[in-house]
């Protein structure tokens, strides 16, 4: 596979007012995206691996809440932090964090931290400040990214017409893609140490790069 440039630049739907009808219907294409991704199953079945009784877990990048809320029957006590409200399907018992990431103090608390589509909005020095905060604390960080190569935007132009993909979506697909990783990049650009850290990465052929880090013993 041809390597592209890694380019990263803004999304439409970050800055759309979150009850606009484009920025419901880009979730909604997202909701059938991360479907065929299949993410959600690959998050429970790590987290069945990983997960230890009574650890809190968060998700950064939170957005409308549909991940966090599927992990409930893996995970007890599941966290969500994003710049949006609190979805109003957000359960009652879970905490929410309405904030910008670097504004965020309660690292201590989420040894399991994931995300999902959401490190690639990130150029090198906000991964490597990001990167920081979960060197210090995490023990466990997992992520599923959009794989940046050919094959990836040319399966996405494929699956904008059959899923009717709003406008902003077929825009904001191509920009994620141009800005996801390839290889061991995400982990190096958050700067995790092998002395302390061990990690895997998969590529998958769907178009998603995961990577699952362990903080060694």
């Amino acid at each position: 596979m041809v390597n592209i440039s890694r380019s990263v630049q803004p999304e439409i739907l970050d800055g759309l007012p979150q009850d606009s009808r484009a920025a419901r219907a880009s979730r909604r294409d997202l909701s059938v995206i991360n479907r065929l991704l299949g993410s959600t199953g690959w998050f429970r079945r790590v987290l069945r691996e990983t997960y230890r009784p009574d650890e809190n877990v968060l998700e950064i990048g939170a957005g409308a809440g549909d991940l966090a809320s599927a992990l409930s029957s893996v995970v007890a006590n599941v966290a969500g932090l994003d710049l949006g409200r609190r979805p109003l399907k957000w359960p009652a018992q879970a905490q929410w964090f309405e904030t910008n990431i670097f504004d965020f103090s309660g690292w201590a608390e989420y040894p399991i931290v994931i995300g999902n589509l959401f490190f690639h909005h990130f150029d090198q020095a906000g991964l490597a400040a990001l990167g920081a905060h979960l060197n210090k604390h995490a023990r466990v960080i997992i992520a599923s990214e959009p794989l940046r190569v050919h094959r990836s935007q040319y399966l996405f132009s494929l699956l904008c017409p059959l899923i009717n993909a709003h406008p902003v979506t077929r825009y904001d697909g191509r920009v994620s893609i141009a800005a996801g990783f390839r290889r061991e990049e995400l982990p190096s650009l958050l700067q995790l140490d092998v002395a302390d850290w061990s990690w895997r990465v998969q590529e998958t052929w769907r178009g998603a790069c995961r990577m699952i880090a362990m903080r060694r013993l």
